[in-house]
This record gives C-alpha cells, sequence and structure tokens, in this order.
C-alpha cells in the first residue's frame, strides 16, 4: 500500500498544492512555517478520518484565511494493487468520498455514512484487524508529531504512564472494566438493600389478610339475609301497583269523559259564534261581486292602454340603441381611417430603412476574411505551449538535481559515504570535487541548452498567440455579421406582414361605412314614436280609477262560493256537536256510579309505605356490595402484596447469583488480561526496537520496555548488570530509544505506512547519520535491523543525513512558489 499523490486547495497556508510521492522513504524539507506539518495533517484529515479540531482545535483555522470551503484529495494503490483517490471537504455541508478506478476514470462508491467510509478504508489500509478506529490508529502510533508521542513516555507517575500506553496499544478496555466492575457490584448491593428494605412494610401489610377475608364472609351472609327481605317486600309492592293500576285506569277514564263534555260545551258555543262572523262575511263576498261586474269593461280598457304604452316604451329603447350604434360606428371610422394612413406611411419607410441596413452589411462582410498564413499561426498556439511546459518541467528537474548535489558534496568532500561509513567506491579513482565538478557542468550545459530553447519558444509562442487574438476577433465581427443579418429578415418579415394587415383594415372600413348607412335608415322609422307613447299614457290615466276598484274587491268577490259552502257546512257540524253532549253525558252518569274514591286513596298509602321500605332495602344491599367490593379490592391488593413479595426475594436470589459471577470475573479475569497483554506486547516490541536502538546508538547497550512501560538500558559496568531507566538517561539515548519503540510498534499493529515529524530533533550528528542508516536498512530488509515492515515512510526534517538514504525529498519551499 502506498500513497501516489495529495492535492489541497484553500488548507492553512496551502493555496493550490500538488505533491507526487514515491514509494519509500520521503522526506519533506523546507523552513519553518512552509506548512510541512499541514502536509501530514490533511492526510490524517482525508485518509484516516481525523477530526480536523484535533490537529487547530477551532476548525475555521484549518480553512486558508479569507476562504469559505478547503479540500484535501489523495490517490493512492490499494494493498491488492487497486488505484483509489479519497477526498474530503472542509467548511460548510463537508464530504468524505471515495472513488476506485475504473477503466481509466474514477468512480465514486455509494457508501450510506462516514461510519461505512471508513470501514472499507480500513480493508484498503490492511488496518481492520485492529479494533480502534482509523483516526485512533493515526493519532496514537501512525502519524503522530513527535512531541505528542513522546509525551507519554516522560510522564514521571507509572500509573498515568501504563494508563496512557495501555490505550495507545488498544488493551486499555480491560483494565477499564475491572475497574468498573467494581461500579457494577456497588449498584447490585445497592439493589439488594433496596428490594430487603421493601419487603419488610409489604410483609406488614400482608398480615391483615385472615382478618379480611373473615369479614368479606361475615358480609356475604348478612347480604344473603337482607336481599330475602327485600324480594319479598318487592312481590308485596307489586301486587299492590296492579290494584292501583286498575283503579287509577278507571278514575282516568271519569276524568277523560268529564273533559270531552267540557269540550263539547266550548264547541257548541264557539260554533255559535263562527256561523254569525260567517254569516256576516258571506254579505260582504256578495257586495264585492256587484262592483266587479260593474268596473269590468274598465278594467279592460285600462290593460289595453298599459300594453300600448309598454309597447312603444320598447320600440323607444330600440331607438336610444340605434343612436348610440351610431355614435359608435362614426367614431370607429375615423378611428380606422386614421391608422390606416398612419401604418400605410410606417410600412413604406420601414422598407426603404431596411434596404438601406442590408446594402451596409454586405459591404462590412466584404472587409472581413481571415488570412490563411494567420490562421496557421494560431492553430500552432496550443503545441507551442505543451512544449514550453515539457521545458519547464525539464529545468525543474534539473534544479533539485543540483540543489541535491550541493547537499551532499560537503559530506562527499572527505571521501567517505555518509551512509556506510567507509570509503565511497564509486569515487575511490578521483578526487571528491571533481566528481561534483562535472556534474555541476554538465547540469549548467543541459540548462543552458534548455534555456535557449525555451526563449525560442516562447517568442514563437507571442507570434502565435497574437495571430490567435486576431483570428478571434475576426470571427467575433462575422458572428456579429450574421446576427444582424437575421435580426433584419425578422424585421422585413414583420413589416410584410403588417402591409398584409393593411388590406383587412380596409375591409374593415368599407363594412363599418355600409353599417352607418343601414342604421341610419333604420333610425326614420321611429320618428311619430313620442307623440304615440303620450296618447297612450292619457287613455290609461281615463280607466285607472275603474280598474283599481277591480282590483280592491276581486278577492272578496272570487271567496263568494267557499263562504257559502263553509257556512252550510258550520250549521251542520254544530247540530252533530249537541247530538253528541247529549250522549257523552247519559254515559257518564252511568260510570260515576262504579267508583270508590276512599278506596282508592287508601290503596295509594299502603303502596307508598312499601315503596319506602323497598328503597330501604335497597340502599343496604347497594352498601353491603360496595363493602364487599371494597373488600374485594384490598383482599386483590394483598395478595399482589404477597406476590410482589415472592417476585422481590426472587430478584435478590438472581442478584446474589449475578453478584457471585461479577466478582469471579473480576479477580480471575479482568485483573489479569490487561496486565498479561502488556507484558506480551512489551516483550514483542523490545525484541524488535532493541535491534533498532543498537543500529542507532551503535553501542551493546539492550533497550528492553519495562513494567509500566519504563524506558530501560542494560549494559555491562565492571562486570556486573547495569540498568538504566528515564530519569538517568540523556536526552539523545531518550530519543533513540523512543524512535526505535515507535517503529517497532508500527509493526506491531501491521501499519504499512508511518509519519515522522523531525526524528532527528534531540540527536548528535553520530546518531543522525544512525537513524538514517537504519530507516535505509529497514527499508530493504536489512536482517541485523528488523524485517521490511513499511511500504512508505514519510519524515519532515532538514538534516542532510537524508540526503542519499531517501527515495524523494521535496523542498517544499520551491513547490509553492513555482505553484504561484
Amino acid at each position: 500500500m502506498r500513497i501516489l499523490s495529495i492535492q489541497l486547495k484553500n488548507i492553512k497556508s496551502h493555496t493550490e498544492t500538488s505533491l507526487d510521492f514515491s514509494a519509500g522513504i520521503n522526506v519533506l524539507s523546507g523552513p519553518n512555517g512552509i506548512g510541512k506539518s499541514t502536509i501530514f495533517e490533511a492526510i490524517g484529515y482525508a485518509m484516516f478520518g481525523v477530526d480536523a479540531q484535533s490537529f487547530v482545535g477551532n476548525i475555521e483555522r484549518f480553512i486558508r484565511i479569507g476562504a469559505k470551503k478547503g479540500e484535501v484529495s489523495i490517490s493512492f494503490e490499494s494493498c491488492a494493487g487497486e488505484l483509489f483517490r479519497v477526498s474530503r471537504s472542509v467548511g460548510t455541508a463537508s464530504k468524505w468520498l471515495l472513488a476506485r478506478e475504473v477503466g481509466g476514470a474514477f468512480e465514486v462508491e455509494e457508501h450510506k455514512d462516514a461510519r461505512e467510509t471508513e470501514t472499507r478504508l480500513k480493508g484498503l489500509l490492511g488496518l481492520e484487524k485492529n479494533g480502534r478506529s482509523l483516526a485512533e490508529q493515526f493519532e496514537l502510533v501512525i502519524g503522530p508529531f513527535q512531541h505528542d508521542f513522546l509525551g507519554p513516555f516522560v510522564i514521571k507517575q507509572p500509573a498515568k504512564r501504563r494508563d496512557r500506553f495501555d490505550e495507545i496499544l488498544g488493551i486499555d478496555a480491560w483494565r477499564t472494566t475491572f475497574t468498573r466492575t467494581n461500579e457494577l457490584l456497588k449498584a447490585i448491593k445497592a439493589r439488594v438493600d433496596v428490594l430487603q428494605s421493601a419487603i419488610g412494610p409489604l410483609k406488614d401489610q400482608v398480615a391483615s389478610l385472615p382478618e379480611k377475608r373473615a369479614e368479606q364472609q361475615q358480609i356475604q351472609l348478612n347480604r344473603q339475609q337482607t336481599q330475602t327481605r327485600l324480594a319479598s317486600s318487592q312481590q308485596q309492592l307489586k301486587n299492590l301497583e296492579t290494584q292501583l293500576t286498575d283503579v287509577d285506569r278507571y278514575e282516568q277514564s271519569l276524568k277523560s269523559q268529564a273533559v270531552e263534555i267540557e269540550t263539547l260545551k266550548g264547541r257548541i258555543v264557539n260554533g255559535t259564534e263562527k256561523i254569525g262572523e260567517q254569516k256576516r262575511l258571506l254579505g260582504e263576498a256578495e257586495k264585492a261581486a256587484r262592483v266587479i261586474v260593474e268596473t269590468t269593461a274598465g278594467k279592460l280598457a285600462f290593460e289595453q292602454a298599459e300594453t300600448r304604452l309598454a309597447q312603444l316604451r320598447e320600440q323607444s329603447k330600440l331607438q336610444r340603441q340605434l343612436e348610440q350604434q351610431l355614435a359608435a360606428l362614426d367614431k370607429q371610422i375615423g378611428s380606422v381611417s386614421g391608422r390606416f394612413a398612419a401604418e400605410s406611411a410606417a410600412i413604406v419607410q420601414t422598407r426603404d430603412e431596411l434596404n438601406a441596413e442590408e446594402q451596409n452589411l454586405a459591404e462590412t462582410r466584404k472587409l472581413l476574411a481571415i488570412d490563411q498564413a494567420l490562421q496557421q499561426g494560431a492553430d500552432r498556439l496550443p503545441e507551442l505551449r505543451t512544449a514550453i511546459d515539457g521545458l519547464r518541467k525539464q529545468l525543474g528537474q534539473l534544479e533539485g538535481r543540483r540543489a541535491g548535489l550541493e547537499e551532499g558534496s560537503e559530506k562527499l568532500a572527505a571521501g567517505v559515504c555518509p551512509f556506510f561509513q567507509e570509503p565511497c567506491l564509486n569515487i575511490a579513482e578521483n578526487p571528491p570535487q571533481d566528481v561534483f565538478s562535472a556534474k555541476f557542468v554538465e547540469l549548467a550545459d543541459q540548462r543552458q541548452l534548455l534555456n535557449v530553447e525555451l526563449k525560442k519558444l516562447e517568442s514563437d509562442e507571442e507570434i502565435a498567440r497574437k495571430a490567435s487574438d486576431q483570428v478571434k476577433e475576426i470571427e467575433v465581427g462575422i458572428k456579429s455579421l450574421d446576427q444582424q443579418g437575421a435580426r433584419l429578415l425578422t424585421r422585413r418579415k414583420i413589416n410584410e406582414d403588417k402591409a398584409q394587415g393593411l388590406q383587412v383594415l380596409q375591409a374593415e372600413q368599407v363594412a363599418l361605412q355600409t353599417q352607418l348607412v343601414e342604421k341610419q335608415q333604420a333610425l326614420r322609422t321611429y320618428s311619430s314614436l313620442q307623440a304615440d307613447i303620450e296618447a297612450a299614457e292619457v287613455q290609461k290615466q281615463e280607466h285607472q280609477p275603474a280598474r283599481d276598484l277591480y282590483v280592491a274587491h276581486l278577492k272578496l268577490a272570487e271567496e263568494l262560493e267557499q263562504r257559502t259552502t263553509d257556512l252550510h257546512k258550520f250549521e251542520q257540524l254544530f247540530i252533530k256537536l249537541q247530538a253528541d253532549l247529549r250522549a257523552k253525558e247519559h254515559a257518564y252518569t252511568q260510570a260515576e256510579k262504579g267508583y270508590d274514591a276512599d278506596r282508592h286513596q287508601e290503596l295509594r298509602r299502603q303502596k307508598d309505605a312499601l315503596g319506602l321500605e323497598v328503597g330501604a332495602l335497597g340502599q343496604q344491599v347497594k352498601g353491603i356490595e360496595a363493602d364487599l367490593t371494597r373488600l374485594a379490592r384490598e383482599i386483590d391488593k394483598l395478595k399482589q402484596l404477597e406476590q410482589e413479595i415472592a417476585a422481590k426475594q426472587l430478584e435478590i436470589k438472581a442478584y446474589a447469583e449475578k453478584d457471585e459471577l461479577v466478582k469471579f470475573l473480576r479477580h480471575r479475569v479482568f485483573r489479569n488480561v490487561s496486565a498479561a497483554l502488556s507484558e506480551r506486547f512489551r516483550e514483542e516490541i523490545s525484541l524488535r526496537a532493541d535491534k533498532i536502538y543498537r543500529t542507532i546508538s551503535e553501542t551493546d547497550e539492550e533497550l528492553y520496555w519495562g513494567e509500566n512501560y519504563q524506558i530501560v538500558l542494560r549494559d555491562m559496568a565492571d562486570g556486573e548488570i547495569r540498568e538504566r531507566v528515564n530519569d538517568q538517561l540523556s536526552g539523545g539515548q531518550t530519543m533513540s530509544a523512543v524512535v526505535a519503540l515507535r517503529l517497532a510498534m508500527l509493526q506491531t499493529i501491521g501499519a504499512r505506512i508511518a509519519f515522522f515529524d523531525e526524528p532527528t530533533s534531540n540527536l548528535d550528528a553520530t546518531r543522525r547519520e544512525n537513524l538514517a542508516r537504519a530507516f535505509r536498512s529497514i527499508d530493504v530488509g536489512k536482517e541485523e535491523v528488523t524485517e521490511h515492515w513499511y511500504d512508505q515512510l514519510f519524515l519532515i526534517s532538514h538534516d542532510v543525513a537524508f540526503t542519499e538514504v531517501t527515495d524523494q525529498i521535496i523542498h517544499l519551499e520551491e513547490r509553492l512558489s513555482s505553484a504561484s
């Protein structure tokens, strides 16, 4: 697995930065503040999902000042050899996307969320076996800055140092679990105490259950006796009610007959009055019939005059409509005539203007033409620019080679290889100065030739650029003429359409004139209309009184026949009512003899007494039922309390079993797992780190990672084994040991990539050169150091010791200046 390239846009000090990386060791160099550490942070952010706030505290500071959004894009090769590109934006609505190369293009994979993206990246980077997230692996081991990784080693308190390295190695979960099980035991005990304290009051309440059951049996017996008495009283009441119902019905019948008799008497009185009133109404109707006969002729004459007058007024409305139509037609004819004259003049003027403009366009088009030589010169511009870019890239590569030779010339001046510390075989027969002088001369000659060729191409490019500008200017002019010509055609068509419209306007003018003559002739037929209206109004007024009398008496006259019929019907009904009254009075006298009022009153008194007794017994039964219901609820509640006591006792038993299980796991499992894992990791890492440390320090000291992760150096002093720990080590020894342990840790977790920020800080010259040799030995798989475990290492360093042992040195200052 290896990173191929990275692109940063608006990330901290980087506006637009692109870097390519090689396999093996890549060194980033440049002055402080140029953005070397930002490259590592950007890789952690985009490839490992580290939160930007972990680097800058405030995510807005991760974006370049003045920009609203930034983006990091990384191309890499997976462990299986496939090409991928991961990109992650910074700012509003940030996105984390992973794309796979398919057929020469990158296709974005569909992931439902960031967690799925991280899982996919874990598999591609070969880091899925470690239970930690990608961000934690990067921050703790793969990519922490030197001072962050050094921090845990210099912690004085052993317990804090142990907890920190347990977290880094991913075994802190066992120790945390052991600590938290004590809290679980306390919680179990507290729960058992709560359950036991709750059982006592519940038992006190359940003790009254036998007494409640005895009371329930006594009340049930009392209810049975009361219900028997109630049933007997209810039967007696029912018998009395049956007798009373018959007597009430008989009494009600007598009352109904008396009411009917009084009603008939009242109806007879009302009938006498109504017959008299009907006779009066009949006389009024007969008088109205005589008036109708006398006024019928006048009423008919009035209606004829009114009909004639309505017809004449309708003709008057038609006359006014004709007059209005005549005025409107006269106005419309004037408007159409004016429009016809104006539009005719405008169409002729527009035709003249269009002809002049078309002639001007034709003359201008003849002046615009592209010369063939000019077109050929413009066509060369892309080819020339590509060639210039290639020459500039070659010059940049020569400059990088010259800088590398200058950094290595001082080390090789003595004729000794800085990597193997022995005479350099490549310059054994020649002085070192001659070797570098020849290379500098060769580079200068190549650069001069490239500069000459570049100047010629730049001159040709300027000529081609001017030709391209002229061609583009002419093409723009021709395109403008084409657009003007199209607009002229459109205007001409519109003008011709207007000319066709004039014929329609002329026909409309003739039609309006014809309508005007027809309306004038029709208006002459209404010359005597006003005189006819006045004559009809005089005739109407003459017959108005007769018509009013007719209308006033018409309704009464029409009711004459009905009122005669009603009078005859009222007289027949009056005779019948008198006969019904005599019959009902006789029947009432006979029925009154069979009714005993005193016996009726006695039955009512007996019924009321029995009703009160039944009501009292019913209330007693309800009270007894309420007591039984209350007791049943109380007994059920006490039974539930018994079940609750049993459940709590079972729960206490279950908690006792859990307590035993937690104690077993705590003292037999969790207490020992963390220490055992720590010892295994420390032994494995110590073996690897010791080989690397011996290479860096070139001593017989043995590096051992002791208990609580304490750095221990062992050697022989005066024939005895001597051990020195953190406080007894020099800064160089501590830094060498830290670097060796980190390299060993990276191998242990299976990382194929790692990042180092100034790994040679606090080291003397010899240790710096030895560290460089250790990195290269690891890369080529030297057995005396360790196996070749990584694909790429990234270092930030100003140390020339890495000049001849790295696969690529990236001078960040030059890259940024050329990009700007």
